[in-house]
């Protein structure tokens, strides 16, 4: 609920799968008509009843009002998750949810790993155990079993694990879930002043992202895996009762002391346009692990071996790589360094051919430029350079009308400025 009295103002209405497939319509969409969602958010980042008061929340809903919904509802949203996200500043997503593996809960293990790898905190409800009420192996549930999320078991207000939560070696942690004995207040659905008791690993997991928000607050540089790192060590061990081997014995303890800088993370989003002897190849900038980004690598292989290297200064992410032969494809490596050493290097993004682009042809976007991360690229020309190229869509394609320079403009991100990409055309 967008506008209840613990999170009004700082709420924003995302994507809202089910109202916008007419399968369970909300109204104004990405609101809440089962009371799950704004107890969580509450939790997480509720004024009074939260962990991060102060956070914004983006209202992201995939289920309908009985709290059941589909893979591909949670892929489709977590997608639009990672293409509203610009690469290096701390996001957190909680998943309140989960799926059986054997339901193919795969694919929206994907999306969490490629989430973390852009910068993304991902908390995860370890399960609420079969229909009988009792925990299981929090690995058998997706995303629970992703290792570089943090999957958060529930404990009762006497430091016990519930019996309803899932445990095992996926379990990072443990949060208060409540039982029947003493539920968990948060905010609720049926009015802006709502409140409401809920019990689950649901309501375990959102007072996990609300901590990582806290520390996201101080350093929003950070990186996903040296929060996750952070707030598993600082846990409080050894006092929760009725777990067994496998289990981890670390509860929820809420310290915001700096975190310690690391090298930075993997830049993401990277984009690659070729023309006759050069690639011009941009990126987003990656989390810096707490230490500002001194110099950016962009480095072009051939056949394995690396053929050129660039050193970009720090605050600049693009750059044009020449002196390349004309025919031939490319891969493009980036990798960040700061003052800690080299970051994560991006996985290989092989060129486009290297071509010179004339007059009198259309060609495929594609073999202008690439991406990673597997969002289509979205092409537009320049208004300035109409008698030079138009694009066509469905497929994207290039028009080269006459000699002169063409403007593109690339996009991957929802709601992100064009990439600006000067093309040359010979007659």
């Amino acid at each position: 609920r967008l506008d209840h009295v613990e999170l009004a103002g700082r709420t924003l209405a995302g994507i809202d799968v089910p109202t916008s497939k007419q399968t369970s319509e909300v109204d104004p969409p990405a609101s809440d008509c089962d009371g799950h969602g704004t107890h969580v958010a509450g939790l997480a980042a509720g004024a009074s009843v939260g962990v991060a008061t102060g956070a914004r929340i983006i209202s992201v809903r995939v289920l309908d009002c009985n709290g059941d919904g589909e893979v591909d509802d949670v892929v489709e949203a977590l997608e639009w998750v990672r293409a509203h996200h610009r690469g290096g500043r701390l996001a957190i997503a909680n998943l309140s949810l989960g799926v059986d593996l054997g339901d193919d809960g795969t694919a929206i293990n994907e999306q969490v790993e490629a989430m973390i790898n852009e910068g993304f905190v991902v908390t995860v409800a370890a399960g609420n155990g079969n229909s009988s009420g009792r925990g299981f192996d929090a690995c058998r549930i997706a995303p629970g079993d992703v290792t570089r999320a943090l999957t958060v078991g529930a404990v009762t207000a006497t430091d016990a694990k519930a019996t309803y939560s899932n445990f095992g070696s996926c379990v990072d942690l443990w949060a208060p879930g409540g039982d029947r004995m003493r539920p968990i207040e948060s905010a609720w659905k049926d009015a802006p002043d709502d409140y409401d008791t809920d019990v689950g690993t649901s309501m375990a997991s959102p007072m996990v992202a609300g901590y990582a928000a806290l520390l996201g607050e101080q350093q929003p540089g950070l990186c996903p895996d040296q929060v996750g790192d952070a707030i598993v060590q600082r846990a409080t061990q050894g006092v929760i009762t009725g777990l067994d081997a496998a289990s981890p014995n670390r509860l929820l303890f809420v310290d915001v002391a700096p975190v310690a800088p690391v090298a930075p993370g993997r830049p993401s989003h990277v984009m690659v346009t070729a023309e006759a002897s050069s690639l011009v190849v941009s990126w987003d900038p990656p989390c810096d692990g707490g230490s500002a980004i001194t110099e950016t690598t962009v480095s072009v292989l051939s056949r394995g071996r690396v053929v050129a290297r660039i050193e970009v200064p720090a605050g600049e992410t693009a750059t044009r790589v020449t002196g390349l032969r004309a025919g031939l494809r490319y891969q493009v490596v980036v990798k960040a360094r700061n003052a800690i050493g080299e970051g994560v290097a991006t996985k290989r993004l092989v060129s486009p051919v290297l071509r010179t682009w004339r007059a009198g042809r259309t060609v495929a976007a594609s073999s202008i430029g690439v991406t990673d991360g597997g969002f289509p690229v979205k092409w537009s020309a320049s208004s300035s350079t109409t008698r030079v190229c138009r694009v066509v869509q469905n497929p994207a394609r290039v028009v080269f009308l006459r000699a002169g320079t063409c403007r593109l403009g690339l996009r991957t991100l929802g709601g992100q400025d064009a990439v600006v990409r000067n093309i040359r055309v010979s007659r």
